[in-house]
This record gives C-alpha cells, structure tokens and sequence, in this order.
C-alpha cells in the first residue's frame, strides 16, 4: 500500500504540500510531527483511495480548537 501526506502549515493557505510513503510506519512518524507544527494535516491511503485521519487546528475567539477524524 501507498500512504499519502497532504498539509498546511498556514491557516487559509495557498500553499499546501504532499508527501508520500511506501511504509505505513513512516507515514505515522511523519503524522505526529506535522499535527504539531501544522494548521491541518490529512494522512490517506492511496491504493483504496480513503482518508485515515484529518487532523484541523483552529484559533477562535474563545480559544483554539482541534480536531480530528
């Protein structure tokens, strides 16, 4: 299986980057380290076409807020 990557760093950014991994393992690591340092982060699977987990981050008026799916 195939394991793709796509992020944010920015909120509302035009800018939105892919990675992809052939290991399941390294995909996890890469993951973790983006929802620390990114506005939204999607981890998928590329050969069933599925999305593992969405990770969101948002500043509100009252706070922040996170997400994940």
């Amino acid at each position: 299986m195939r394991y793709m990557l796509c992020y944010a760093l920015m909120h509302k950014s035009a800018k939105v980057e892919t990675e992809y991994f052939e290991k399941f393992e390294d995909a996890v690591m890469r993951y973790t380290v983006l929802c620390s340092n990114c506005e939204d982060v999607v981890l998928a699977e590329t050969t069933e076409a599925k999305i593992i987990r969405h990770y969101s981050y948002r500043h509100t008026t009252g706070g922040a807020s996170v997400t994940s799916n």
